[in-house]
Parts: structure tokens; C-alpha cells; sequence
């Protein structure tokens, strides 16, 4: 597994910390699709199914739903451990994530399949707008999602959010960065086992 950084290519498939709707930890699984134009952000998709356990492969990922609208984000880990990446797709094309849908709402214009348009507010109203996500701040937004406060179409409410559960939240903040800090753990734990589990090659001189 490799960190995720600015290196990782469209179709690689992440890690997120999450927690469920019955507090249990684990993760989520996002999709890298690219680097908006202009530098706005990388933009992601994350889906929906809650994990416990590593798949053991790519086509155990169940990416038939989204968790919420594809975003931006900084790929900046400031306050928490990098993910990583568990699979890349060189297969991937951006119309598995149905790209030419995808409408992110800048100041005066409408940034959709690609492409940049000039917007009425009211009509940018109805689409995800351009933030740039901080890593650990798409965690807050995951654990809100998979609590049942938004639905995979609403945009990110902090009025809507408990306070308990809020990104300004000291206590919630500590909460979000010791998630990270277990599931770093628990995948360097999965790696070291897998890597155990590889036969080792021979030594010069032996057969």
C-alpha cells in the first residue's frame, strides 16, 4: 500500500476513517478522479458501503453508490496520518464515475463535466460547492453522512451538524485524529501480515 499523496493517479482507490452509525470504526473507500484545472482541488468521489475488513481485492469494492457528491480536496495531511492507497485501476476511465455529471458551483460559475459556465446563484444553489476539503475535515463529513444527517445529494450543513460532532469541535476534533491515528495502525498492522504471508524469495546461492 502506498500513501495518498499528489503522486496518485486517476482510479486509485483510498481509505477513510469513518465510523458508523452504531459507532463502530472502520473505513470507507474513495475514488482519486483528478486535478480540477486551475489547481482548485483534486477532485474525489466516496462511496457509500462501510468496511470493517480490507478487501481483498479491487472487485471487492462496491462502488455502485456514492456516500455523497464528488468533492474537492487539498491532499494535504496536516493533523492526521496519510491514507492509503488500496488498489489502482489502469483500466479507469472518468465515465465510471460518470464524469460528465459531475457540477461543483464556484463564485459565478458552474464547473460541470469539465468544463466552466456562467451561473445564476439560484442555480448554483443546487450543486456541491467549490471547498476545498482538508483531510480530516471529509472525515467529519463521512461520520455525518453514515449517521443518516445528510443524504447522498445534500451538501454539508454545518448549522444541520450537532455540536458534539462539529469540525470546531475540540473534543469531536480529538476524536477524528485518534480515528486516523487507529486505522493507520490498523492498516500498517494488515500490511505487515500480508507481507508475512509472501513467500520469501532465496537467498544467492541457494535453490
Amino acid at each position: 500500500m502506498k500513501p495518498l499523496m499528489s503522486k496518485v493517479k486517476p482510479g486509485d482507490l483510498f481509505y477513510v476513517p469513518a465510523t458508523n452509525k452504531e459507532c463502530k470504526s472502520g473505513f470507507v473507500i474513495g475514488r482519486y478522479i483528478e486535478l480540477v484545472p486551475t489547481n482548485a482541488g483534486h477532485l474525489i468521489e466516496v462511496f457509500a458501503r462501510f468496511y470493517t475488513e480490507l478487501p481483498k481485492s479491487i472487485d471487492e469494492v462496491d462502488k455502485s453508490q456514492r456516500l455523497f457528491r464528488p468533492i474537492m480536496c487539498s491532499l494535504r495531511f496536516e493533523e492526521i496520518p496519510k491514507w492509503k492507497v488500496l488498489f489502482s485501476d489502469p483500466s479507469y476511465d472518468t465515465s465510471q464515475s460518470d464524469y460528465g455529471s459531475i457540477a461543483i458551483a464556484f463564485d459565478t460559475k458552474l464547473w460541470s463535466g469539465g468544463k466552466s459556465r456562467s451561473a445564476t446563484k439560484e442555480e448554483l444553489q443546487e450543486f456541491e460547492d467549490s471547498t476545498c476539503w482538508r483531510m480530516h475535515h471529509i472525515v467529519f463529513r463521512v461520520n455525518a453522512h453514515l449517521a443518516g444527517i445528510f443524504g447522498p445529494n445534500d451538501c454539508y450543513d454545518y448549522h444541520r451538524v450537532p455540536k458534539g460532532l462539529r469540525v470546531d469541535d475540540p473534543a469531536a476534533k480529538e476524536e477524528v485524529i485518534a480515528l486516523a491515528e487507529a486505522m493507520d495502525a490498523r492498516f500498517k498492522n494488515w500490511e505487515d501480515v500480508e507481507k508475512a504471508r509472501r513467500p520469501r524469495k532465496p537467498l544467492m546461492g541457494q535453490s
